[in-house]
């Protein structure tokens, strides 16, 4: 049976992970990890289904950008130590990247029925591809912000879900390292509310 996956897969190739938020814990045999961070949990999903919870996740950042962790002061501490960066730039960058604006308890990573988001790793041709689709079906240019920081959870997950439009990311650090990102590749999602601009 196709799934909305397989479908962004037949018309662009790369692999493409579904993306569900949950209040309740879902109904699934998916396997719930622990000590992930997000980005090294998406390279897991092309393989086999997993879910997420709070206690799944190692990183701070990620932990910050899906409402987790109300407090700026690990993440910014953590980003402080990776970065030559002054500490005012830095807070001012850091707080704006999105962060998810009701509350989730369960992130489900290509599991059973629809998704809120499907992202994918792709060469930058497949990507100029989207583009080109959106930009014929919507008769604009697609408008983006690219973040280097929580570039995965913050900058594809919560900003393609909370503001509904196609995010394009060429990764961070921690993503091009943990999700095994190559450095032909740069990362892409889709919110539900546009699969049908691109698959039928």
């Amino acid at each position: 049976m196709s799934t909305i996956n397989s479908d962004f897969s037949d018309h662009f190739g790369s692999h493409w992970i579904k993306i569900k938020f949950y209040n309740e814990k879902p109904k699934t045999e998916a396997e719930l990890l622990r000590n992930v961070r997000f980005c090294e949990a998406t390279k897991e999903a092309i393989m086999h289904p997993v879910l997420l919870d709070k206690k799944s996740i190692s990183c701070e950042g990620a932990k910050h950008a899906f409402g987790w962790d109300s407090h700026i002061y690990s993440p910014l501490k953590m980003c402080q130590e990776s970065r030559d960066i002054k500490n005012s730039l830095l807070t001012s960058l850091f707080t704006s990247v999105p962060r998810m604006k009701r509350s989730i308890n369960y992130i489900g990573l290509n599991i059973e029925g629809d998704p809120d988001l499907v992202m994918s790793y792709m060469p930058p041709e497949e990507v100029m591809k989207v583009v080109n689709i959106y930009q014929n079906n919507a008769g604009k240019m697609l408008d983006v912000s690219i973040t280097s920081m929580m570039s995965i959870c913050g900058g594809i997950a919560v900003n393609t879900y909370t503001k509904n439009k196609i995010c394009i990311s060429f990764g961070c650090d921690d993503s091009r390292k943990y999700a095994e990102i190559g450095r032909e590749t740069m990362a892409i999602g889709i919110p539900k509310k546009m699969f049908n601009m691109f698959v039928n």
